[in-house]
Order: structure tokens, then sequence, then C-alpha cells
């Protein structure tokens, strides 16, 4: 407190008001007021005093920042309160100072938390209502205007029925949604989390807290909506995929890139035997019978390492020892980066689907070696024909011979004795006139040419059916398709040769292939037969001249390629799509059970993770294409 004149002078200034502003109480004495305030701060004490003597109220309180003696600022309410003479005229000014620093620094720190608060529930994404405890809108967001749709009309309301009754319009379940708000605002202390749909499928999560002070007293209450409407869609797609993962048919497993599993669904359990626990961590090598070539797993990890999906047939062995097959496919998981995380695993037990297939594959094998059967024999018999015919020139031509043998024997011993006469020359004389010993001599070589031809003939067909009908083991092996495919062509020599020519173009770079070789010479033979069956259709009857089968092998990328082309009659357009089906064929009863293309089919697809396709036009012809995948060795040594 201080005593000033009407100037703004100091004149009388207690020890408070001195300490406020860092000075001794005579220090400020003649100093005027308008110097010690903040240059910033307007309009000076001078005109403050004039307003006051002029009229204005008595006691009128102002802000203004005070410099204290060492520079520091002082926020301080003055009050001017002027002091009336003897004249009743104020002659002098009664000058308080009262230290409001701290309150206005606690309305700064007010203000820029406030200014954070309300930019921080701009920026969110989630939809924001703060109200008091009487529940008046106090601040609401940008997020909540857009996602309530807030009409314009109850915009600047602060009662909140209006918005409360919006809200609620807009619910899927309004009651249960109109008790649950009801119920917060009766009970402010309690925070709740909820689930609420719109009417439209919009899905909310609504999250409300009280606001309360360290005393325990509650202000109000926050309510954050968050739109999940995406969020339940992932989470209901990812639910149904695992409950399709952990039903499925087929056994899934997942292994990280080092190969030890992480997952296993029930399936997998139920077929091996092994329990989630048992296996998890472990090599799926666990499974591992010994009875897959260790090529095929190099093949598979070589494959799958490079990031490609690989395709496969495994035989394995469950907990129990038995022995079962599955066929695989395992693809690499990547990361956004491209990086491989993990590996998925999904195999089928095919252990039935085997057996069936090798009974039909049986009574195929059986069908093809029916069909053939005459026709070896007729390719056996002929070159056999005119070997048994030259034997039995050759046994005839003997005895002759042996009779001349017997006089040249009697003709050595009367020449031993000196007694050789003219009987025994005429005797030899008339043996040999009797064998015709100069057409033996030129018949009997070419009799045994021609058995020795024969022979090699027969010999070629039954090495060709061995290798047809035994062309390995029962595993896969590396197997040379242009030596199978004219294997194949002897083999069924006597089907093609009346009806068809003949001719191959196989690729002499065409590397070795994994694969069943007795299948391979089965879907080669079945190829053929139809490719004859087309020319026969095509020729009618009695045929003027002969069709044409070519095929050919070539190197295709990554690929095998087999193609086999007749100028049949091609393939009808109505029966296309159902080529490849089980028991479905054209001819008539009796000529074929409708087996041949779809083992065909299967063998490729299925067997060697291969392709199988056709290229026909009706009333010229149709090539089957067969593309068997080439080892990893070999895709990685393209182009070299």
């Amino acid at each position: 407190m201080a005593l000033a004149n009407l100037s703004g002078e100091l004149q009388l200034v207690n020890r408070s008001l001195a300490s406020l502003l860092d000075y001794q109480p005579d220090e400020l004495v003649g100093v005027n007021l308008d110097s010690l305030g903040h240059p910033e701060d307007v309009p000076n004490s001078q005109t403050l005093v004039e307003e006051i003597l002029q009229g204005e109220p008595a006691g009128r309180e102002f802000e203004r920042r005070f410099l204290t003696k060492a520079g520091g600022v002082v926020s301080a309410l003055l009050i001017f309160s002027p002091l009336r003479g003897v004249d009743n005229q104020p002659d002098r000014l009664l000058v308080q100072l009262l230290d409001i620093t701290r309150r206005r620094q606690a309305e700064e720190d007010l203000r820029w938390k406030t200014a954070f608060f309300e930019a921080q529930i701009d920026s969110t994404i989630d939809a924001v209502l703060v109200v008091d405890g009487k529940g008046e809108k106090i601040l609401q967001n940008q997020r909540f205007l857009d996602l309530f749709k807030v009409p314009t009309s109850i915009l600047d309301e602060k009662d909140h029925e209006s918005l409360l009754t919006h809200a609620t319009a807009m619910m899927k379940d309004s009651e249960r949604f109109l008790e649950k708000v009801r119920y917060l605002y009766a009970h402010p202390e309690e925070t709740s989390r909820d689930e609420f749909e719109f009417k439209d499928g919009t899905v909310l999560d609504l999250y409300s807290s009280p606001v309360a002070g360290d005393s325990g007293k509650h202000y109000g209450r926050i309510w954050t909506f968050r739109d999940v409407s995406e969020r339940k869609l992932t989470e209901d797609a990812l639910r149904l995929l695992s409950s399709a993962v952990e039903q499925s048919p087929v056994s899934v497993i997942i292994t990280n890139p080092q190969g030890h599993i992480a997952y296993v669904n029930r399936k997998f359990t139920q077929w091996t035997g092994y329990s989630f626990e048992e296996v998890l961590g472990k090599n799926p090598r666990i499974l591992k019978s010994g009875l897959t070539s260790p090529q095929e797993y190099k093949e598979m990890w070589a494959t799958i390492t490079q990031g490609a999906e690989w395709h496969g047939e495994l035989r394995n062995r469950k907990k129990n020892g038995d022995l079962y097959w599955e066929s695989a496919a395992i693809t690499p998981i990547k990361d956004g980066n491209g990086r491989i995380t993990h590996y998925l695993a999904v195999q089928e037990d095919t252990t039935q689907r085997k057996i069936i297939d090798s009974q039909l594959r049986q009574a195929q094998k059986l069908e093809a070696i029916g069909q053939l059967t005459a026709g070896i024999a007729h390719e056996i018999n002929t070159p056999m024909q005119y070997v048994g015919d030259n034997v039995t020139f050759l046994k005839e031509s003997w005895a002759g011979i042996v009779q001349l043998l017997s006089v040249v024997r009697q003709m050595r011993k009367d020449w031993a004795s000196g007694a050789l006469v003219d009987e025994s020359l005429r005797q030899l004389e008339a043996c040999s006139q009797a064998v015709d010993l100069e057409y033996l001599e030129n018949e009997i070589p070419r009799a045994i040419e021609q058995s020795l031809e024969g022979i090699q003939r027969v010999k070629v067909i039954v090495r060709a059916m061995k290798e047809f009908s035994h062309p390995g083991s029962e595993g896969k092996g590396a197997v040379d398709i242009n030596k199978a495919i004219e294997t194949t062509i002897s083999v069924a020599r006597n089907e093609w040769k009346y009806l068809a020519e003949m001719e191959t173009h196989l690729a002499a770079d065409l590397p070795l292939v994994s694969c069943h070789g007795g299948q391979l010479n089965q879907v080669i033979l079945n190829l053929i037969v139809n490719a004859v069956d087309a020319i026969r259709q095509a020729l009618g009857e009695s045929p003027e001249a002969k069709g044409k089968i070519t095929i050919t092998t070539r190197r295709q990328g990554d690929w095998a390629e087999i193609c086999v082309r007749d100028t049949g009659t091609g393939i009808p357009e109505k029966i296309q799509p159902r080529i490849f089906e089980y028991f479905f064929t054209t001819k008539p009863v009796g000529k074929g059970t409708g087996q041949g293309l779809a083992l065909a089919h299967n063998t490729v697809v299925k067997e060697h993770s291969g392709k199988i396709w056709f290229e026909t036009e009706v009333g010229k012809g149709t090539a089957f294409f067969i593309q068997l995948p080439l080892s990893a060795s070999e895709r990685g040594s393209a182009g070299t």
C-alpha cells in the first residue's frame, strides 16, 4: 500500500508494497508509479488517475505488470482510491498493489493446457464429447459432429437432451444405449466401455470416464467414440479364417524360416497322432519315413527358399509307425518388405486315393496290355515266322550236308589206306548234286542272317515291353523322356502302323525329369492310342491314305514339354469340357473305359505338379500338350 499525489508520484510506501517490487520503502518515495510499470502495459497510471478524477468509480481495479528492482516482472492488481481534503476535493491517492503473479501464471497454464487439450481432441481419430456435472456440453470435436451427423439446429445447444435424443435414434439397440447413458449420468464415479452399432452398420467402441479432481469431486464426464467397423470386419474374417483352418479337412502346418513348427491344426494331430505340444518347435522331419528321396526334399527347399510355391507328394510316417501318402503344397509367407517370415504347408492325406488310383492305373494298364497283345503277338510272329522257316530250311539242308560229310569221311579213310577208287569219287559227285551244294552255299548264310535279324527284332520288342511295364522303381527317378517316348512308340507300333505315319522331333538337349517312369509311359500310350482312334474315324472304313502322328519334345523355360499331335477328327466343342473326366468316353461300348485321359490328367497334374491341355480343330486334328517341371537345379541352369 502507498500514498501518491494526483500525478502518480509515491509519497509514502509501506514495507509490503516495497517488498513486492524488491525495493526498500524510502527508495520508492518520489518515484512515479508509471516508471515502475511494464512498458508494454497501457494505459499508464496518469491516464487512469485522470479517468477516476473525472467521475470514474472510486476504487477501480486494473491489472498491470510491474518491474522489480532486479528487472523481474510481477503481475499485480492495481487499485486507486482518491482521498479528499477539507474542501471535499481529491488531493491524494491511496494506491494498493495485490500480487496476482501466481494467479496469472495459473491462468496462463490453464489457457495453454486448454488449448493443448482442444488441439489433441481435434487431432484424434476418436469422436469426443465433454460434459459437465449437469450433463451440459463443454466441448465436442469435429470427429464427433461428423460421426453422429449432428444437425446444425442442435449444434450450439448446451443442454445434452437434444443431442442424446439424436444419438439414440441412430442406434440399432436404442433402448440399451439410452439405458447405459442414463445409468452413467446417475453414477458419475463409474467408468464404462461398451460396443454399440448404428442402424447403418457402423460399430462404435464407446468409452466413458469421469473427470474428477484430487479431492474426488466429479466435474463431468468424457465420452469417447471410436469407429471399429473395419476392425470388427477384420476380426470376424480372422475368426472365420481361424475356424476354417482349425476345422479344415486338410492338414495345415506353419513353420518359421528355419523350419520349426509354430502351428498345426486339428486335422494334423488326427492324422499323425502327434499332439500340438509334441510337435511345437520341432522340425517336420519327425514325419519322415525314409521312403521319399533326399533329392525331392532338396528340390523342395530350393524352391521355397527362393520364394516360390512347391507342390509334391510325400510318403510319411505317423507316430504309431503307420505309413501314409500326402499331397503337399508349401508356400512362403512374406512380410511387406518381401522377407520370408514363415512357411505354410497344406497337406492332404492321399493314401486312399493312391490305392484307388493304383487300382485304376492297373486296370488301365491291363486294358492297354489287352489292347496291345494282339499287335505285339503279330509284331513278334512276323520275325518268328521267317526264323522258323529258316530253321526248318537249315534242318532239311543239314540232312544232305550230313550225307555229304559221310561220303567225305569215307574218302578220307580210303585215301589213308591208299585205296581211293573211282567209285568213291562218283559217290561224292552224286551226293554233291543231290544236296545242291552251290545252292546251300548261297542260301544258308542268308537264312542265318535273316534269323538273326528276326531274333534281334523280337529282342527289341521284348525289351520295349519290359521297359514299358517295368521302367524302374515305384518312386520318382530321373527319366529320359525321349527314350520313354521311343519305347512306347515301339510297343504300340501295331496300333498305328496301318493307319498313320509316326514322326518324332525329340530335343537332344532335353534334361532328365524327375517323375514316375511307368506312369509317364502309360500317359504317352494313352495319347497315341487316342490319336490312332481319331485318325481311324477321320479316314473311315477304307482308308486310301494314312494319317499322321507327330510327337515333339522341347524345353520350355522351367518345364519339359511333350506334344502329341494327330490329323484326326478333332474334339467337338460340346464335349471338350469333359475330356478329362473319369469314365467319360465317346468310344462305343466295349472299346474303352473312359479312364485314359482322366488318369493322364491325374498323373501329370497331381502326381507330378505338371500341366496338361489340348488344342483342337474339328476336322483337322488335336494336339495334346504336357509340361513337367524341371528340378530346381535344372531351372537354375536355364539359358546357360
